[in-house]
């Protein structure tokens, strides 16, 4: 009986605990190059890579934790960290969250703002060069800085779709020359695309916007202790290689 407990004893010792792991709440609405999702048993839906899995993976390292990834639609991932299921939601902006008092890391993506073309158009040297032309937008979507440079509908001509790659598409078949978009998609847009190559590599930049990781104010984690270790990781050189991974050579 003593030899049983004692065995029993170090499989619990051995076994995996929810200490040990770093729990990153993710949305299943979103799409790559920050998260590619295949469908598992009884329908759930499983993280197998992409941007966040690669910061998620990178980080849990340099934590010496055990990463694990909570998907869920985008309306429940903040009640996730909420009612601590999740230790970390990442990849966004304070001003990107219904509720509030949430820890936020350092940045963890750089990202860019931008207007693209097709490599058969001549890049924008200002943003008024598309004022009364169509363009692609994202339905839904807040575009302040062109809004306020050229106004009314008359120069911001919109044209809505429900996703980054309808517009992609619709610009490849010249439905119009320029869309919105962010350096982070459109780069791996023209790395992965069939058609890539038709892609403009000079964008015209709108601004640079920085994302970050929110923490429960009062979670597991210790947040100088996640933000050394998100340092660590650009410092070293690791989120410039998790970069790479989705950006044409070049």
């Amino acid at each position: 009986m003593k030899y049983g407990l004692l065995f029993f004893s170090l499989l619990l010792a051995g076994a995996p605990c929810r200490s040990d792991n770093i729990v990153f709440a993710v949305s299943t609405g979103s799409a790559m190059p920050m998260t590619k999702f295949r469908t598992a048993a009884r329908g759930t839906e499983e993280l197998t890579g992409g941007l966040l899995k690669d910061f998620g993976d990178a980080l849990a390292r340099e934590l010496a934790m055990q990463p694990r990834y909570l998907n869920l639609p985008r309306k429940r991932v903040e009640a996730a960290l909420a009612d601590g299921r999740a230790d970390l939601l990442c990849d966004l902006r304070p001003e990107w969250m219904e509720g509030g008092g949430w820890a936020w890391s350092e940045t963890v993506f750089t990202n860019y703002m931008i207007i693209a073309g097709r490599a058969d158009t001549p890049p924008l040297s200002m943003l008024e060069q598309v004022a009364g032309r169509r363009i692609g937008t994202v339905l839904g979507y807040r575009y302040p800085e062109v809004e306020s440079l050229l106004g009314g509908a008359s120069r911001f001509r919109r044209d809505d779709a429900g996703s980054d790659d309808v517009n992609t598409n619709k610009l490849l078949n010249a439905r119009f020359d320029y869309m919105m978009s962010n350096s982070l998609y459109y780069n791996y847009q023209r790395k992965v695309h069939p058609r890539g190559a038709q892609l403009n590599p000079a964008v015209f930049t709108i601004r640079p916007f920085d994302t970050y990781c929110a923490l429960p104010p009062n979670g597991r984690l210790d947040l100088a202790q996640v933000n050394r270790a998100i340092l660590t990781l650009h410092k070293s050189g690791e989120m410039q290689k998790v970069y790479a991974r989705y950006r044409p050579q070049g």
